[in-house]
């Protein structure tokens, strides 16, 4: 009884809304601690006034203040979160996604007090925050959930999080580095990351790959159940955008798609305009998986996108995100491609398309960094 307790590992991310990565991310640190004979939990504070979304009180009431002291962001912050509200997901996809979270990430729902009180008991060994962009350095409320503020120091590790940019805005440095400074197990998820952490606190941090490629294909296979089907072997293209793709992007798209005469799939959202697609399908996060998993080709702008495609040998080409209103966070999916050597499938050539890829390297590098994720967790836990 003692052993089992002993075990339990809370994880602090972000695993709420309707995002693919946010939700797969969380899923995977899960199984990662499984399969290492741990339990891990993913946490997830009570409080928040819009279902499915994390906003807290207190939260809102910090970034309101934070706003009236730097008016110069209120119209940036405010078409951000316009541009959010304007995606729309099909109620079919809204059930998916809660239907994942409640059966595979089966979170545990604490107040913050409730938290801090396990947090100091021998029931959980540890706690894990990341992976995600749980350390955005733009962002106007800096949570402490994510530095894992609730937890004794020594219980402190960071899995894996992101920074989202390659710099962290001035009005957050100190804190930043404040809750920084207060984690003795450091981890992180591009390189940009680990130059941030050295020049705001002096401390040496790993760059971890993302849970999600830490489970090969034939892994999330199994975890996810997805069986082949004869529905599968229909030729299509994924294109997975999270902001409406640039007209570079659509050009390569309908270019792929006449060459190769196969049907174009947009995810994730509803679209009135259908010009560069054929369907827009109802699609959960297990969904997605399989749809990537059985692509012909791969067009995306997100790192999650890229990092599926990647982990199944699907031919991709990742497009810059048309961001809006938002900072550009392109140093997260560029970190990943350089690290297995598919640069070039970044922003590609329109004459390339379609050109050969040779996944040998990414496979080769992937193995040993998921070896490597996993000794940096056995250490952190001793």
């Amino acid at each position: 009884m003692e052993e089992s307790i002993i075990k339990k590992i809370g994880i602090s991310t972000v695993h709420t809304g309707f995002n693919y990565g946010s939700a797969l991310q969380a899923y995977a640190s899960k199984v990662i601690l499984q399969e290492m004979g741990y339990q891990g939990i993913n946490i997830s504070l009570k409080g928040s006034l819009i279902k499915g979304r994390d906003v807290r009180i207190k939260k809102i009431a910090v970034i309101a203040i934070r706003l009236l002291r730097q008016p110069h962001n209120i119209k940036k912050r405010v078409s951000v979160y316009s541009d959010n509200l304007s995606k729309s997901y099909s109620e079919q996809t809204k059930v998916l996604f809660n239907n994942f979270r409640l059966n595979k990430i089966n979170p545990y729902s604490c107040t913050w007090n409730q938290l801090k009180r396990i947090a100091k008991s021998d029931d959980y060994k540890a706690f894990l925050c990341g992976s995600d962009q749980v350390w955005n350095s733009e962002a106007l409320y800096v949570d402490p959930q994510y530095y894992l503020r609730f937890a004794p120091k020594v219980k402190r590790i960071a899995f894996s999080p992101s920074f989202g940019r390659d710099k962290v805005a001035d009005y957050n440095r100190s804190i930043i580095k404040k809750y920084i400074m207060d984690i003795p197990n450091l981890s992180v998820r591009e390189e940009s990351g680990v130059s941030i952490i050295k020049e705001l606190t002096n401390k040496d941090a790993a760059h971890l790959i993302d849970p999600t490629l830490m489970l090969d294909g034939t892994k999330w296979d199994q975890y996810l159940e997805l069986q082949e089907d004869i529905s599968d072997t229909e030729n299509y293209i994924l294109a997975y955008f999270l902001n409406e793709p640039s007209d570079y992007a659509k050009e390569c798209i309908k270019k792929l798609a006449q060459e190769k005469k196969v049907k174009v799939i947009a995810l994730p959202y509803q679209r009135e305009v259908r010009d560069w697609f054929d369907f827009a399908p109802d699609a959960g996060p297990v969904e997605f998986v399989k749809y990537v998993k059985n692509a012909s080709y791969v067009c995306t702008d997100s790192f999650h996108g890229t990092a599926f495609a990647v982990n199944y040998k699907v031919p991709f080409y990742t497009f810059d995100r048309q961001y809006g209103s938002a900072g550009k966070q392109s140093s997260r999916v560029v970190s990943l491609l350089k690290l297995v050597s598919l640069e070039n499938h970044f922003n590609p050539s329109i004459e390339l398309l379609d050109a050969p890829i040779d996944f040998s390297k990414s496979k080769a590098v992937l193995e040993i960094e998921r070896n490597k994720a996993v000794e940096y967790l056995i250490n952190a836990l001793q």
